[in-house]
């Protein structure tokens, strides 16, 4: 879906991410971790091609559909857009169409359903938690009708309760729609459980592969030293 080939990232003369090369399957939840200013961020830009890369290539399917989650944001109280006007607008796409149409309509009381959030749907959004606000940007995202969607910490900020629900509505996207998912997160527990693969980033590309032989890699290490 989406591939880089000897990927490097720079700001100025430094580099961010150097030579990373990968590919993201369809279908699969392929997580990435990695400690903070390891590059994570500067790497999912690029990807979503907000960076150029200094060196190396970024390849996308023709025509792919990708969606993007960022951190848990909270939008002060007095934001004036409504829920039903955020998960609307993420139809949209590149069209800047005011005038919405049924089919439009359609797919986003679908995606405020599958996030359970129907009943909030005239609010506005900055009275809401910061757990309900962000069910209502994932259902902006669903709304896009996406194949792969791409979350930089969407979890960060918000309590264990909140954050599990969140993990089972992504696990069910992923089961049920068939979307691709690539979530970057600091959540060990969660990867090990979940994820078909994680990558494992420092700047460079230290591991990618299967969670458990991450895992069962470090546990050697330790062991050896």
């Amino acid at each position: 879906m989406i591939a880089l080939s000897h990927v490097t990232l720079s700001y100025g003369a430094r580099p961010a991410v150097e030579d990373v090369s990968f590919q993201i399957l369809p279908g699969e939840n392929l997580c990435m971790v990695g400690p903070n200013g390891s590059g994570k961020s500067t790497l999912i830009k690029g990807m979503l091609g907000l960076m150029k890369p200094t060196s190396g290539e970024i390849r996308r399917d023709p025509g792919l559909k990708v969606a993007y989650l960022a951190q848990a944001h909270t939008f002060e109280r007095d934001f004036p857009a409504t829920v039903w006007e955020i998960v609307l607008s993420g139809t949209l796409g590149r069209s800047l169409n005011p005038l919405y149409t049924r089919a439009q309509k359609r797919r986003a009381r679908e995606a405020l359903e599958r996030v359970h959030m129907q009943d909030f749907a005239a609010k506005r959004i900055g009275a809401l938690s910061g757990g309900q606000q962000q069910r209502a940007l994932l259902a902006r995202a669903i709304a896009h009708e996406p194949e792969l969607i791409v979350m930089d910490e969407p979890c960060s900020a918000l309590d264990p309760v909140i954050t599990q629900e969140l993990y089972a509505l992504f696990d069910a996207l992923k089961r049920e729609k068939g979307l691709t998912l690539f979530i970057a997160t600091h959540d060990w527990e969660y990867v090990r459980a979940h994820a078909d693969r994680v990558l494992v980033l420092n700047r460079t590309l230290r591991f990618l592969g299967p969670a458990g032989d991450w895992h069962a890699h470090m546990e050697e290490g330790a062991m050896c030293r």
